[in-house]
This record gives structure tokens, C-alpha cells and sequence, in this order.
């Protein structure tokens, strides 16, 4: 009965999976064992080894042990793994060896393509002493009952930030393994020829402190119903690991593991059948260990550093941008200041001088003329918009400068220092401004702008900023007591 048992157990094996391929439920730990493009990928070195009890209490249950090395070089853009596996069911042993090689091109900062072969041995043997046949001469009985082959195997891995996907192909070149060609019979066994397909997303939490990763698998092999595995992986990272994963119309799986120390994880799967014949095939348990090399301070260190230049990077970002904001808005409330200090200075002006037309003509008994034939009450109003105080000579002329400094004689929005009075949005706006300076005997002129679309009035242009500076800061010598800024054209 027990026999029947492991050959139905075997069949439903093969029929599921196209179980010529060991069955690790903390796959996720070994992506290198079905994908050899994902060697070197984690950029360190690690060691992780499982050890697989399937069917535990069925005489003959599968018993699977494996064993993997990873690493990188040359700056992680070269990556390597070596993989041993021994897989055990009834009288038949398997098992292989294989050297994988990996090179991973950044196509930019946060995405990769890596490119993987697969170089193995593969070795199966039957245990004769275990078989009892009536006729001990029958002719199918294997002669050579061990003998292997040289396999290969490659893949493609795609990783974009969180997310990657990756296509292998084991057993690419599938190879017959040999036993006897007696009696011209050859018995041999054939290495099929495997697709498997993997995609994964991290969605970190918590600054990377606990990751959850949705994990889909894919394995088909030519006259084999596929088998999908998809789970779902939840990372503590200091403290361990929970996941659940259902394997197609085979089994469902539970996983916990721990992290004892930054470098060193242990865990343990345990699969529930969910076939047909769950009650007869008992428990399946796996265990897995898995240790990182080297001193992971490194690259904590390494991590935390460029984390920092980062954070420093961003936050003189956000300071620029707040410095040019502020500037921006003093800018901004100075010249709305200057607008409208003038716009008063005017305002008291026309005051003053109405003022003065009505004593005038209280006095004289109406508008009164003068020495020139022109009317008192005009030319009054006259010379308040042009006041005797004014510093500035009417022709415009700004002394202790040079005439080519004058806002007359450059080219209005040429590279240089300009020493600025007015910046508005509008043409007709800067055409008042400059209207009104001009009855003031000010010369001014106005060029716009082509990267903020403002329009600037200028009283002086200087090469270099210290002169423009100094124009400023002194008032033109102390000939103009309104604001003044400097606008730079490169």
C-alpha cells in the first residue's frame, strides 16, 4: 500500500510541477537557483542552505538539500553564485552542481537589466539494493545504475526601483542521461527543458524598516500543466519575517524566519497539501539559514552616508527655493513701497500746488499773470513737479559717473549691472514710470526681460557688480533719494 502510495505521490509530483526541478518553498531567498541573472544582484556576499522534508512519514517521500553561494565583483556590475542540490525520492538520487555567472547593466540610477548563464553537472543513480525483483536476470534492470550530464542554463533579470521581473530557462540544452543501451534498449533518463518566470514589488514602510513584497512564480515545461506560486512576504527587517504563498492545485505554505543578527536569518516553512491526497501524504516541512559575509557596518555606513548627502541635497533645494521666494516677495513689497511713496510724493504735490492757485486767486481776484505773459497759477504748478531741490540737473546728467554708465548711452538689456528703479508687469506701467522721472529731468530707459517677461526701468548700467553696488548703496552719490536695486543680465 505504502508503495502504491509514493508512486502515486511521485506522479502527482511530476504532474504538478514537472518535478525534475527541486521544490523550495523559501524560494525568495534563492532567487540564483531558478534565475542565474540574479547572481550578485543583492551586492554582497552571502550563503544560504535548505534542507526539505516532503511527505514526512510516507516511506519514499522526496527529501531535498541545497546549498548556494552569492557574490558580486567588480563593483557589483559582475555577479556569481554556486549551487549544489541533492534531491532524494524512493530509489531514485539526484543531484547537481553549478556555476553561475551574471553581468548587470544600469541603464539608469534606479534601473538595471542583467544578463545570466548557468554552467552544471547533473548526476542521477537509482538504488538497486533497495528493489526486489522476482527474476534478479531481467535484462531492464540497470546496469550502470549512476551516471549524469553536463547541463546549462540562463535567464534575463529587469529591475525598475521596487519593481523586477525575470525569465530563465533550466535545463536548456536537454540532455538524456545514459544507463544502458543492453539488449538494444536504451534506458536513460531525459532532463526536460524548464521555463520559470518571477516577478516582484517591495513597498518599503517606514523608512525601510518593514518591507512587503507581493511575489508571483511561474514553472512549465513542455506537456506539463503550469504551476504558479503566488505570495506574499512581509519583512521585519530588525526583527524577522511572515509570508504565505499558494502553489496551484498542489499546496499552500506559511513562512516565519528571524533575524538574529544583521547578517545571519534563520526559518522554516511548512506546507498543507491541498490535493487529492492531503490525508495520505503527511506534513512538509523545510528549514533555511542564510548568513551574509563581511561586516554589514560597511555598508550601513555606506547607506547612511548617501542618505545624508541626499537629505542634505534636498534641503538646500527647499532652502533655495524658499531664499529665492522671500527675495521675491521683498522684491516685490519694495517696489510696491517705492510705487506708492512716489504716487503720495505726487499726491502732496498737486496739493500744495492747488493750495497755492487758490491763494493766488483769492488774492488777486482771479489768475493772475506774470512778468512773461504766462499765468502765475500754471507756472506755480509748474515748478512744483519740477522742485528746485530736485539734485539731479535737468539734462539728466548724474555727476561722479561716467557719461557711458547713462541709461542714455548703453544698450537697454545688454549683459551688465543695472541700477534699477521700477520693475513692472506692464509696458504702459514702466512708460510712467520713466514719464515721470523725465519731468523730473531724470534720464531713465526700459528693457524687458525675455526670462521673467518684467519690464525694467534703469537710471545707470555698470560692467561689474561692486561699481553697481556702490551706485546703489550710495544713492548715486547722493543724488537720488528713492529705492534703488540692482537687476543682473548674464
Amino acid at each position: 500500500m505504502k508503495k502504491s502510495l509514493i508512486i502515486s505521490a511521485c506522479l502527482l509530483s511530476l504532474t504538478t510541477f514537472g518535478q525534475q526541478l527541486p521544490i523550495y518553498s523559501s524560494f525568495f531567498f534563492a532567487p540564483q537557483i531558478s534565475n542565474p541573472a540574479r547572481s550578485g544582484a543583492t551586492g554582497f556576499s552571502e550563503m544560504v542552505t535548505m534542507h526539505r522534508q516532503q511527505w514526512q512519514g510516507l516511506e519514499g517521500a522526496p527529501e531535498t538539500s541545497a546549498l548556494l553561494f552569492n557574490g558580486a565583483l567588480n563593483k557589483e556590475r559582475v555577479g556569481y553564485s554556486v549551487y549544489a542540490f541533492n534531491d532524494v525520492t524512493d530509489i531514485v538520487h539526484r543531484a547537481g552542481i553549478y556555476g553561475n555567472y551574471a553581468y548587470h547593466v544600469q541603464l539608469a540610477e534606479k534601473s538595471s537589466l542583467s544578463f545570466g548563464l548557468g554552467f552544471g553537472y547533473v548526476s542521477n543513480s537509482f538504488d538497486m539494493a533497495s528493489v526486489r525483483v522476482k527474476d534478479e536476470g531481467d535484462p531492464f534492470l540497470i546496469p550502470a545504475n549512476q551516471n549524469g550530464t553536463l547541463d546549462l542554463s540562463s535567464g534575463v533579470n529587469f529591475k525598475a526601483g521596487d519593481f523586477q521581473i525575470g525569465i530563465a530557462i533550466p535545463q536548456m540544452l536537454a540532455p538524456t542521461i545514459v544507463y544502458s543501451n543492453n539488449y538494444d534498449t536504451v534506458v536513460g533518463y531525459k532532463l526536460l527543458r524548464h521555463y520559470t518566470a518571477r516577478t516582484q514589488y517591495d513597498v518599503h514602510i517606514q523608512r525601510d524598516r518593514l518591507i512587503l513584497s507581493p511575489i508571483v512564480a511561474l514553472r512549465a515545461t513542455a506537456g506539463i500543466k503550469p504551476q504558479v506560486d503566488a505570495g506574499l512576504l512581509f519583512n521585519m527587517i530588525e526583527i524577522g519575517y511572515i509570508g504565505a504563498t499558494y502553489r496551484s492545485n498542489f499546496a499552500a505554505t506559511i513562512q516565519v524566519g528571524m533575524h538574529l543578527s544583521p547578517t545571519l536569518t534563520v526559518g522554516y516553512a511548512h506546507d498543507f497539501s491541498t490535493s487529492d491526497y492531503a490525508s495520505s501524504l503527511g506534513m512538509s516541512n523545510e528549514f533555511m539559514l542564510g548568513y551574509r559575509f563581511g561586516d554589514d557596518k560597511g555598508n550601513k555606513r555606506l547607506e547612511s552616508e548617501i542618505k545624508r548627502i541626499k537629505d542634505k541635497q534636498r534641503r538646500a533645494e527647499v532652502e533655495g527655493e524658499k531664499f529665492l521666494n522671500e527675495k521675491f516677495e521683498e522684491f516685490k513689497s519694495e517696489m510696491e513701497s517705492g510705487q506708492k511713496a512716489e504716487l503720495e510724493k505726487q499726491t502732496e504735490a498737486l496739493k500744495e500746488a492747488s493750495m497755492q492757485l487758490q491763494q493766488a486767486g483769492s488774492q488777486g481776484g482771479g489768475v493772475q499773470q506774470n512778468n512773461n505773459g504766462n499765468q502765475g497759477g500754471f507756472n506755480q504748478l509748474t515748478d512744483m513737479n519740477q522742485p528746485a531741490t530736485d539734485p539731479i540737473v535737468n539734462n539728466g546728467s548724474i555727476t561722479g559717473y561716467s557719461q557711458s554708465n547713462y541709461a542714455n548711452n548703453v544698450v537697454a538689456g545688454s549683459r551688465g549691472y543695472y541700477v534699477t528703479v521700477g520693475v513692472y508687469g506692464q509696458m504702459a506701467n514702466a512708460e510712467r514710470m520713466a514719464t515721470n522721472l523725465s519731468k523730473r529731468g531724470i534720464a531713465s530707459r526700459i528693457f524687458q526681460d525675455r526670462n521673467n517677461n518684467m519690464y525694467y526701468v534703469f537710471l545707470m548700467k555698470f560692467a561689474n557688480y561692486d561699481a553697481a553696488d556702490q551706485a546703489k548703496s550710495t544713492g548715486l552719490n547722493g543724488q537720488y533719494n528713492g529705492r534703488l536695486w540692482i537687476k543682473i543680465i548674464k
